[in-house]
């Protein structure tokens, strides 16, 4: 038995594989577009990109962000985990 065929058979093993998948795509996608758009902003320029909203400052704007990819990364991530071992104990019970 592979490792990977309880994701393809059982359903409840899938919603959070996909979850999961979709999360830390997130997460590797949107630190690296926040990070080439703090690269692009210069003391004392107004050269923050357009696609992202911003708040009151550019400062503020940039803690907001990194503390919300934190936030993603070292809380949701790993309760994500917990989530996918907890139904992967489950179906394993049942067989």
């Amino acid at each position: 038995m592979s490792l990977i065929a309880p994701f393809r058979e059982e359903p409840s093993l899938r919603r959070p594989g996909i979850i999961l998948l979709g999360l830390l795509t997130t997460i590797l996608v949107g630190e690296r577009l926040l990070t080439m758009a703090v690269a692009g902003v210069r003391q004392g320029s107004s050269g923050f990109p357009v696609w992202l909203p911003e708040l009151g400052s550019i400062g503020e704007t940039i803690v907001f962000y990194s503390m919300l990819f934190d936030m993603l990364k070292f809380i949701v991530l790993p309760a994500g985990f917990l989530w996918l071992a907890y139904q992967y104990g489950r179906f394993s019970a049942n067989i």
